[in-house]
C-alpha cells in the first residue's frame, strides 16, 4: 500500500471531519441563518464534541474523567471554566491568531489564550450579531473606535472585532482613537464629530469611555442625530468606576447619544460569539442575546447544576463558534437566564462563588499534566 493510498490515521480523520464543520458553520453564519431549533443546536453540538474530544487529547482525558466522554446531549458536556485557559493551548490544528486576555484582574497572573483556527469563522460569527445591533438602519455611518488599531493590538480580540466593523460598506471612515501607553486621543473624537454628515457609532471599552466623558467634563461633544455607542462593560480591576446609569447619563450630556442608542456588548477573550443588550424600559430590565449558535445557562457555583431561570448563578455558554478550541465555557460570571434564552448580568463571582470554577478548573490541569 503506497503512502497516497494508505488510510488516514483516525486523528488524521476527526480533523477532517472538525475541519468540514468548520466550513459548514462559517457558510451557516455567513448566510444569517437563525433556524438553529433544539434538536439541530443539539445534533450539531454533539458532532463539534466528538470532533473536539477525538483531536485533542488534554479535553477527551478530561471530558472522560468526568464520565462524559459520550454523551447524547449537549447540557451533559462538562464546561472548561476560562481559567483553563491559561494552562494549556485548547486548539485544533495551527492557529491563525492568538487573543489574549486583558490580565487585569491580578497582578502577575499569567493570561489567559484563546487560540483561534480560523478568523474567517470569528468574522462570520460576530458579522451578523453586530450589524444588528450596531447597524441596523444606518447607510453611512463614520466610526470613533477607543480601541487600539488591530495591527497595535494583535492579541486583542476585541481590536479584531472592531476591524471587521471598520471594514463594512456603510463605513465611510474610521478614527483608531485609542493609545494603549498615552490612552484616549480626545481630539481625534472631536475631529470625527466636527466633520461628521453622518451618524457616529462609538466603540468603547467602558474605561475608555469614562475617559472621554471625564475629558469632555468642560466642553462636550454633540454626536450627529441616529450616532450610536457600543461599550464593553466591566472595568476588571482598574481605580475609576461609574455605575451604568451614570455612564449612560453622561453618555447623554456629554455626547448628545441617548441611552436607548447605547449597546452593552458581552464578549470574551475565550468565546467567538458576542451578546448584545437593547433597549427596555430601565437598565435593570435590559436583557443580553447570543445569535442562535450559543445557548447560555446558570449554574450553581458550588455542585455546578443547572439552575431554572430567573436564579442566580455561574452563567455557562456553549458556542459553536469556538469549534477548533472548546465550545462549552463556564465563566465566572453572574447572572439569571430568561425563559427566551436571553441572560441578565449581575456582576463578577467573588470568594466562595468560584467554588465550582475552581473545581473544574483543577480537574483540567490535572488532565494538562496526564498529557505532560
Amino acid at each position: 500500500m503506497t503512502e497516497s493510498t494508505r488510510p488516514a490515521a483516525p486523528g488524521r480523520q476527526a480533523e477532517a471531519r472538525l475541519s468540514r464543520i468548520l466550513g459548514e458553520l462559517v457558510h451557516r453564519f455567513d448566510a444569517g441563518e437563525d433556524d438553529l431549533d433544539a434538536t439541530a443546536f443539539n445534533e450539531l453540538a454533539l458532532r463539534v464534541h466528538d470532533a473536539q474530544r477525538r483531536t485533542n487529547p488534554v479535553l477527551r482525558r478530561y471530558w472522560e474523567d468526568a464520565g462524559a466522554d459520550d454523551p447524547d446531549r449537549w447540557e451533559a458536556i462538562p464546561p472548561v471554566p476560562t481559567a483553563a485557559f491559561r494552562d494549556a493551548p485548547i486548539v485544533v490544528g495551527q492557529a491563525e491568531a492568538v487573543f489574549r486576555t486583558s490580565g487585569t484582574t491580578s497582578a502577575g497572573a499569567r493570561r489567559g489564550e484563546h487560540h483561534v483556527a480560523s478568523l474567517a469563522l470569528y468574522r462570520a460569527a460576530a458579522r451578523g450579531p453586530y450589524r444588528r445591533a450596531l447597524l441596523s438602519g444606518l447607510e453611512r455611518v463614520r466610526v470613533a473606535a477607543l480601541l487600539p488599531h488591530p495591527r497595535a493590538a494583535p492579541d486583542s480580540s476585541l481590536s479584531a472585532m472592531a476591524g471587521f466593523v471598520a471594514d463594512e460598506p456603510e463605513v465611510v471612515e474610521t478614527a483608531w482613537a485609542f493609545d494603549p501607553d498615552r490612552g484616549v486621543d480626545v481630539e481625534a473624537v472631536r475631529r470625527t464629530a466636527a466633520g461628521a454628515r453622518e451618524p457616529v457609532l462609538l466603540l468603547a471599552t467602558a474605561f475608555a469611555l469614562v475617559q472621554l466623558l471625564e475629558a469632555l467634563a468642560e466642553r462636550a461633544i454633540r454626536l450627529p442625530p441616529n450616532s450610536r455607542v457600543m461599550e464593553t462593560g466591566g472595568f476588571k480591576g482598574r481605580t475609576a468606576e461609574v455605575d451604568r446609569a451614570t455612564l449612560y447619563g453622561l453618555v447623554a450630556r456629554r455626547l448628545g447619544v441617548p441611552e436607548s442608542r447605547v449597546v452593552n456588548e458581552y464578549g470574551m477573550t475565550e468565546l467567538l460569539s458576542q451578546a448584545y443588550d437593547g433597549p427596555a424600559p430601565s437598565l435593570s430590565q435590559r436583557v443580553h442575546r447570543f445569535p442562535p449558535w450559543v445557548r447560555t445557562r446558570a449554574l450553581d457555583p458550588a455542585t455546578l447544576s443547572p439552575l431554572s431561570p430567573g436564579e442566580p448563578g455561574l452563567l455557562a455558554h456553549f458556542d459553536l463558534a469556538n469549534a477548533a478550541s472548546v465550545c462549552h465555557v463556564l465563566t465566572e460570571d453572574v447572572g439569571e437566564t430568561m425563559p427566551d434564552g436571553g441572560f441578565r448580568l449581575q456582576g463578577r463571582a467573588r470568594g466562595a462563588e468560584t467554588r465550582g470554577c475552581s473545581l473544574t478548573a483543577e480537574s483540567f490541569l490535572e488532565a494538562v499534566r496526564a498529557r505532560a
